[in-house]
């Protein structure tokens, strides 16, 4: 994933800040156990889909105490002088949201993963933390080829009937997904 950050002037509403995400779901093969999918997105439990996370964690995990919107010159520096491999500098809660699939090629087959829980589908595999690492490496774009009905025009996640919508925080995450959940905003 790649996050940029830019500083808007001249609002409207005075000063401010802008984010742009680029890239994939990060692929997390368990080697002959299965694959764990790391979307750019988060869902609390029983809640809606929160987008931006990583532009917001990335801010915390090099140490930049200032929101998106109030970004000073010093942030900047400090973010360009970012360098190497830190540990996502949140708590568990606000952890982007794992999935899986009982079958790849089916997208109707797509479950969520507590990674507190990872060895409970995955039998022997623990989920000790994520990184974030400052790279020159671009971006990969392997994703459509591993899970080829992200390429369809098509509506592939499942719905509820008509007339029969459950709240979003009770409906599972096969039900909320789109296809662009996969993807950073600048790469959709």
């Amino acid at each position: 994933m790649e996050v940029s950050y830019s500083k808007v002037t001249q609002s409207l509403i005075g000063n401010g800040g802008t984010t742009r995400l680029y890239g994939e779901a990060l692929i997390f093969d368990l080697g002959g156990k299965g694959t764990v999918y790391i979307l750019p997105i988060r869902r609390p439990p029983r809640g809606s889909i929160i987008y931006n996370i990583y532009e917001f964690n990335v801010l915390r995990t090099f140490g930049v105490k200032n929101s998106i919107g109030s970004l000073t010159s010093s942030d900047f520096d400090q973010l360009r002088a970012a360098k190497g491999r830190q540990p996502y500098n949140v708590d568990n809660s606000q952890l982007p949201t794992f999935v899986a699939f009982a079958d790849e090629r089916d997208a109707k087959t797509v479950y969520e993963i507590d990674p507190a829980k990872l060895g409970t589908r995955f039998p022997g595999v623990v989920f000790k933390r994520l990184d974030i690492e400052i790279t020159d490496e671009p971006l990969t774009a392997k994703l459509r080829m591993r899970l080829p009905w992200l390429n369809s025009s098509k509506r592939v996640f499942q719905s509820d009937p008509p007339g029969h919508l459950r709240p979003v925080g009770e409906r599972p995450i096969g039900f909320v997904l789109t296809k662009n959940d996969f993807f950073g905003d600048g790469s959709r």
